[in-house]
């Protein structure tokens, strides 16, 4: 009997034991946790050291803010800079693009160096009447992207040419990478500034044909859509015996559907304004009639654009001094290029 009342007695503190010793642990975590406190002092609850910004809530202006009508900014109409608390983060800017803007480095790798593949990647028609490869001039009168196919346009052309352009009129040996050069200089300037800018070729593999070059006056080149693009600028150098930087002007008749109303005056307006920045901006001259050259207004990119267009003849690449210019000068000239563009957009 007396061994069995001891060993009631063990199991007895045996289970006492383990009791404490779970109240103690229980004890210890509530502490942890700050729910209770020892000696008068509590501890802290524990802290999350970093939180994405999906479990903050939105955060709104004080009432004295006022929104200025981008959807990420506040401007504070408090003027007293002692009342800011300058450990606030400021609110992210929303940048908004100010325009769309096609740039068009002329020409590209020769017809000659090109296989038929590369042809037909780059919009050009094989048409065995007319001799190879080529494109349309114009579309049918009162539509885009319907070639006029040699009838039913405007029949506009230059001297002793018909609607058919070969694709051989456009080989070019020097000036593609002039025309490279300076157009990437633009973009780059024309990006700083806000623009967003789409560029026709960016090297010199391709070689577009001028109605492939048009795609991109229209949001992801889908031509079914209205075009979204502001300008469209073709940056070229010239040939033939002169020197200076002029604009070829349009005049006469355009007949394309969608133009807008004052497309004759708005491309030229657009072509003085950047030729204007690159005389005064850069040592090229002002070639033509005081920076303008009437001679040409049959291009095809004139009788196809669905936007206003501009067509810049940069500089002479056969004339040394010149030459000498576009070598060395391309900064300066994309500069100038864009700073006219922005010119002409900030008027509109």
């Amino acid at each position: 009997m007396r061994n069995k009342y001891k060993r009631n007695l063990t199991i007895a503190g045996i289970i006492l034991a383990i009791g404490l010793v779970i109240a103690l642990v229980y004890i210890l975590i509530l502490y942890s946790m700050g729910a209770i406190s020892i000696g008068g002092k509590s501890k802290p609850p524990n802290t999350i050291s970093s939180t994405t910004s999906e479990e903050l809530p939105p955060q709104t202006p004080e009432k004295s803010d006022t929104y200025n009508g981008d959807d990420e900014k506040f401007s504070s109409s408090d003027n007293n800079s002692d009342d800011v608390n300058n450990s606030s983060p400021t609110p992210t800017e929303h940048k908004q693009s100010k325009g769309i803007i096609v740039l068009d480095p002329g020409h590209g790798k020769s017809s000659s160096a090109m296989s038929e593949s590369e042809k037909t990647r780059d919009g050009w028609l094989y048409n065995s009447q007319k001799g190879g490869w080529g494109e349309w001039r114009h579309w049918k009168s009162g539509t885009t992207w319907q070639d006029c196919l040699g009838s039913g346009c405007s029949g506009r052309a230059p001297q002793n040419g018909g609607c058919w352009y070969p694709i051989g009129a456009g080989d070019r040996d020097k000036e593609p990478q002039i025309n490279l050069n300076n157009t990437l200089a633009a973009r780059r300037y024309l990006e700083q500034m806000g623009y967003e800018v789409r560029m026709t070729r960016e090297d010199n593999n391709t070689n577009p044909s001028m109605t492939e070059r048009l795609k991109y006056c229209y949001p992801d080149n889908d031509t079914t859509r209205p075009p979204d693009a502001d300008a469209f600028i073709c940056i070229h150098s010239n040939a033939g015996g002169g020197r200076g930087s002029y604009y070829i002007a349009l005049s006469g008749t355009y007949d394309q559907a969608g133009i807008p109303t004052d497309y004759i005056t708005a491309g030229n307006t657009l072509g003085a304004d950047i030729n204007k920045r690159i005389v005064s901006e850069t040592n090229l001259s002002a070639a033509g009639s005081n920076g303008r050259y009437d001679g040409y207004p049959t291009l095809v990119l004139f009788c196809k654009s669905p936007i206003t267009i501009a067509y810049m003849e940069i500089g002479f690449f056969d004339n040394a001094s010149d030459l000498a210019i576009l070598n060395n000068s391309a900064d300066a000239i994309g500069k100038a290029v864009a700073e006219g563009i922005n010119d002409y957009m900030s008027s509109r």
